[in-house]
């Protein structure tokens, strides 16, 4: 796969500055600019400032208005995706894709049942392969909305039809790369998704690391759980860069795990803002290094066992 500079369409630093001008420090979810030539896009940016992007008090669109009355509105692509989470359809592939990556991977779950069953979640968790999304989206015990490049769902040949309709089954919805409005509007879908009391997947890093290190972490998912009260799960990936190499063309039968931390309730809404979601961002961001220390330890002395 061709490598891309993530870092320059990332998420950018946050600097010192009041909420009154924090709106014009908005940025790009890394994944929806660029990223690798076939990674789903990561789903982080920074906060705008007590910006409304919901649509309303319950985040619907504005029903059409007859003669009668006004009627329902449509389902939005989030509502659907929410019900759409129960289909036989969707159920069916998960379940066979799951069956496959356990036969392959030999993958190792724990906390699963820190995921609430019901009500909106954002699975906050740290990016070391492409492959993260798809694993995640097929071993959470939820279904988990991601974002993904825009070219897998056009049709336009075999290969892109294929891959969409997988991306579809895993919970991913379309972003357009290198458009600063497609990833407000692909975030304001995340909201949408929430508000509908599904479950949204976030990098919070904004961007995949190439060494294993965690980086700081952008306030976009922290401002989502404050604007619709979702509780946030921050999940620790290990080994899915050994599954998935950054050169690789197709994943390498090792093993890797996913793990679940406790989940953290969302706070309301506080002033000064950007300091609230500063401090919710690092606990955040602490919580998924605690994660990632504690697997990687484990599976350090597993190593360490079977060389004995």
């Amino acid at each position: 796969m061709s490598e891309e500079t993530e870092s320059q369409h990332g998420a950018q630093p946050e600097t010192s500055r009041d909420d009154s001008t924090e709106a014009e420090h908005r940025t790009v979810p890394a994944g929806a600019s660029g990223g690798e030539a076939g990674e789903p896009a990561a789903a982080s940016a920074e906060a705008p400032a007590g910006e409304d992007t919901s649509g309303g008090e319950h985040g619907g669109g504005e029903a059409a208005e007859t003669a009668g009355g006004r009627e329902a509105a449509a389902p939005t692509a989030a509502e659907l995706a929410v019900e759409e989470e129960s289909s036989f359809k969707y159920r069916t592939a998960r379940s066979v894709f799951r069956g496959s990556i356990r036969a392959a991977h030999r993958p190792v779950i724990t906390g699963a049942m820190n995921v609430p069953k019901t009500g909106p979640v954002i699975i906050a968790s740290n990016h070391r392969s492409f492959a993260d999304s798809i694993y995640l989206s097929a071993l959470s015990p939820r279904r988990v909305s991601f974002m993904a490049k825009a070219e897998y769902f056009d049709g336009k040949n075999l290969g892109n039809r294929l891959v969409g309709g997988f991306m579809r089954s895993v919970g991913a919805f379309p972003v357009e790369r290198g458009s600063t409005a497609a990833a407000v509007k692909a975030l304001e879908t995340g909201e949408e998704i929430l508000r509908a009391g599904g479950v949204f997947g976030i990098y919070p890093e904004g961007t995949r690391s190439r060494n294993g290190e965690i980086g700081e972490g952008k306030t976009g998912a922290a401002e989502l759980a404050i604007r619709t009260g979702a509780t946030i799960v921050p999940v620790g990936l290990v080994g899915t860069e050994d599954v998935m190499p950054v050169d690789a063309r197709f994943p390498q039968p090792k093993s890797f795990s996913i793990t679940f931390g406790k989940a953290i309730p969302a706070p309301a809404r506080q002033h000064p803002a950007g300091r609230q979601r500063r401090e919710l961002t690092e606990q955040i961001m602490d919580a998924i290094r605690a994660l990632v220390a504690e697997a990687e330890a484990e599976r350090e002395a597993h190593r360490s066992r079977r060389r004995r």
